[in-house]
């Protein structure tokens, strides 16, 4: 119950910290990843075991989606700016590109599916995916709600 108690407290701080650094980047970028990293263990019930075992992992996950995520936005951004002036073959290039990143993607989740179900269990495994989404969602309404104000 304190250990439940400690994360809502913690996140209830973090999230009234996050509004308050719009200027601060890297403040804000380190204190969203406290606060992921306590929404995910407080979702996933992670034991002390299994969180030394899960974020490393985690982390290195996130690190190389992000990489292909910003490629991918690079060439989107690009493409959008330059789609009138491209020949058929160079719209096809990126095209085959965007493909590309998606099965990157792709190729990363089925890598990673395989290291975490060595270290939790299957339903926690799911339980992830699940808590991935929910974060999103959590954080997207964070945004509108922070807009309302």
């Amino acid at each position: 119950m304190i250990r439940i108690n400690s994360i809502i407290f913690l996140t209830f701080c973090l999230v009234l910290g996050f509004y308050s650094c719009n200027s601060k980047h890297e403040q804000c970028e380190e204190m969203l990843k406290v606060e992921k990293v306590a929404f995910f263990t407080q979702k996933l019930n992670l034991t002390a075991h299994e969180a030394e075992l899960f974020w490393p992992v985690y982390n290195d996950y996130w690190k190389r989606k992000n990489q292909i995520l910003e490629s991918k936005r690079t060439t989107m951004k690009f493409c959008a700016k330059n789609l009138e002036k491209m020949t058929d073959e160079e719209i096809i290039k990126y095209a085959d590109e965007y493909v590309n990143f998606q099965k990157q993607e792709s190729d990363l989740l089925v890598e990673f599916n395989e290291k975490f179900k060595q270290i939790l269990t299957p339903s926690k495994v799911l339980m992830l995916y699940q808590t991935d989404y929910d974060f999103k969602t959590y954080l997207l309404q964070q945004i509108k709600n922070s807009g309302k104000k």
